[in-house]
């Protein structure tokens, strides 16, 4: 959807929010201003504030808010912390959720800012041999793959969130100066990691919102684009792109610093990297962690009118409190330092979700069994992880912004609620029906149907339409029901297929066997004719394997990849005809 809009109009979005971002730093330190929105009486415009103090709470000291029996000291305060954690914060999550991770990328200033040190030229560098002329060259370094951080990333990135709710509920919710070193040391760290490492390293690897992304993301987002069903070439989401310097036109600048990248492709990376490492911990844990995040304020103050009224936005000596009691359940204080406990509860909920999520992968498959039907073990961690997004999402704005939205008068506030119910209500149930198998079928669909384009189907099958008119369901029932596609043409299709694979959509060889499993099925071709293809794609097209033929061949050890005898004869039996571009 936005992956149209030109890269200069997001740069002057991404300046704006950054300068905005500076301002209310800025305010965390000296901010003469909102200040006067919290008086107990009309501002001095004469309108009243919403965030104004409850008179009945500021003029009668009995009605105080509490953290146990201890009242919080109520006086006007700036607004600063409070416009971050409850407006900015919770936009950002109703944001990925609509508009997407292809959106929030474009605009995010802490991206922007993690490529500061690419764009002034500042980037470390690093001396490698040229595989090709054999000379050491300078480059920038990239994060490895197979290397611990690229297999592992996942874990350090929730690691660091699971830390930094923890300083927030410690120092930074209600220290505004506090507030505003944290978020200076996330940005200084963000363009340290853009000097380390090319690409989007701080992004893919490091940020603490990444993972938050992942799950509010899911396959695609409401409104999200389909990269997969874009013609090659095409730049699509958020991946990186830049001017070329003689024609103005954007391009791919893409340096692979993540391979199943997000940027390009969000559904394909969350099919790819649904066994990664770390992935349901992420996924089951979040939801866990969102849960112990706002019920740790009740079970801190014994009530929860210190979360909901905003009370935490200004509360006195937070620094001090570190040590101060942890819990306070049912009228009595355990004497549990505030610091364990938070790591306490993290860690209860976090793990308890985390088995929950298991546990209902493996009971949605044995119902799916009883009712007669396969499923496999990818499509019940899909279901799953659906159903605890959007839990998830609702959960959050259950409490994320109500010591902002409570302020607002109530039609208003009916009218925001019943927006969040809709939109979680039509992802959800624009997500359920995804599968990988038609992510697959919709991603070959345009090679496959610019092969039929060359088979002469009678006017009475198409009834007056076009190819392009054709949805994928019924190119594939063409393609399965032709009476005139022999096999030989159905073999030389295949094997283009095949290339546009590899070559445009970034499947390795070994994966494109399993990959394109159903597409041999609806053209009644063999495995062995996957193998066919291959050899003679080698024989005609020399240079697409090159990159490939290593990988290949430890994927066919590891997987048991079935093997046929090739032959020179049997590659020259599929006629070649290059493919247009």
């Amino acid at each position: 959807m936005f992956s149209r809009l030109s890269e200069k109009t997001f740069h002057r979005i991404r300046w704006v929010l950054t300068i905005g971002w500076f301002l209310l730093i800025a305010s965390l330190i000296y901010d003469p201003i909102t200040v006067q929105w919290t008086q107990p009486q009309a501002n001095s415009s004469g309108l009243p504030s919403p965030f104004r103090l409850d008179p009945n709470i500021y003029l009668n000291p009995q009605n105080c808010v509490k953290i146990r029996s201890n009242c919080i000291s109520e006086q006007p305060f700036a607004l600063g912390t409070l416009i971050w954690w409850s407006m900015i914060v919770p936009s950002a999550i109703f944001i990925l959720l609509v508009f997407g991770h292809e959106f929030w990328r474009r605009i995010c200033p802490l991206s922007f800012m993690s490529q500061l040190p690419r764009a002034l030229g500042i980037q470390r560098k690093r001396t490698v041999i040229d595989p090709v002329t054999g000379h050491p060259r300078q480059e920038v370094a990239t994060i490895e793959q197979n290397s611990w951080l690229g297999r592992n990333h996942l874990y350090v990135q929730f690691g660091l969130f699971v830390l930094g709710l923890a300083a927030r509920l410690l120092w930074v919710n209600g220290d505004r100066i506090l507030l505003a070193g944290f978020l200076i040391a996330t940005i200084a760290c963000a363009i340290f990691v853009g000097y380390l490492y090319n690409g989007k390293s701080w992004c893919h690897y490091f940020c603490p919102m990444s993972p938050v992304q992942l799950v509010y993301t899911g396959p695609r987002s409401l409104l999200g684009s389909q990269a997969h069903r874009l013609h090659p070439g095409t730049l699509t989401q958020s991946m990186c792109r830049t001017a070329n310097p003689q024609t103005q036109q954007e391009q791919g600048a893409c340096v692979a610093c993540k391979t199943a990248c997000f940027d390009i492709d969000a559904e394909n990376a969350y099919w790819q990297e649904l066994k990664k490492p770390g992935r349901r911990l992420v996924q089951y844990g979040y939801l866990g962690m969102v849960i112990a995040f706002y019920l740790y304020f009740f079970l801190y103050s014994g009530n929860w009118d210190y979360y909901f009224t905003g009370s935490w936005a200004h509360e006195e000596d937070v620094r001090g409190k570190i040590a101060d009691v942890g819990f306070y359940i049912l009228g009595s204080a355990i004497p549990i330092p505030k610091w364990i406990a938070i790591f306490l509860t993290f860690a209860v909920l976090i793990a308890a979700f985390v088995v929950l999520g298991c546990w209902l992968e493996k009971q949605y498959r044995s119902y799916q069994v009883r009712r007669g039907q396969k499923v496999s073990a990818e499509q019940a961690q899909h279901i799953v992880f659906t159903a605890f997004t959007i839990v998830s999402f609702w959960a959050f704005f259950s409490w994320g912004a109500r010591p902002t939205l409570n302020r607002l008068p109530s039609m208003l506030l009916l009218g925001i609620n019943a927006l969040i119910v809709l939109v979680g209500t039509l992802w959800a149930v624009r997500t359920f029906g995804r599968s990988q198998s038609q992510y697959k079928r919709e991603k070959v669909c345009l090679s496959l149907r610019q092969q039929l384009e060359h088979v002469e189907i009678p006017n009475e099958i198409l009834a007056g339409r076009s190819l392009d008119e054709l949805s994928v369901d019924e190119i594939y029932t063409l393609a399965k029901t032709l009476p005139n596609w022999s096999h030989e043409s159905r073999l030389r299709a295949y094997a283009d297929i095949l290339a546009d694979v590899i070559t445009h959509h970034k499947i390795n060889i070994a994966d494109s066997f399993s990959f394109l499993d159903s597409l041999r099925q609806t053209m009644q071709l063999s495995d062995s004719d996957h193998f066919i293809a291959i050899q003679f794609l080698a024989e005609k097209r020399s240079g697409l394997f090159t990159s490939h033929t290593q990988s290949f061949a430890q994927a066919g050890d590891q997987n048991s990849i079935p093997t046929v005898s090739f032959s020179r004869q049997t590659a020259k039996t599929i006629p070649y005809r290059p493919k247009p571009r």
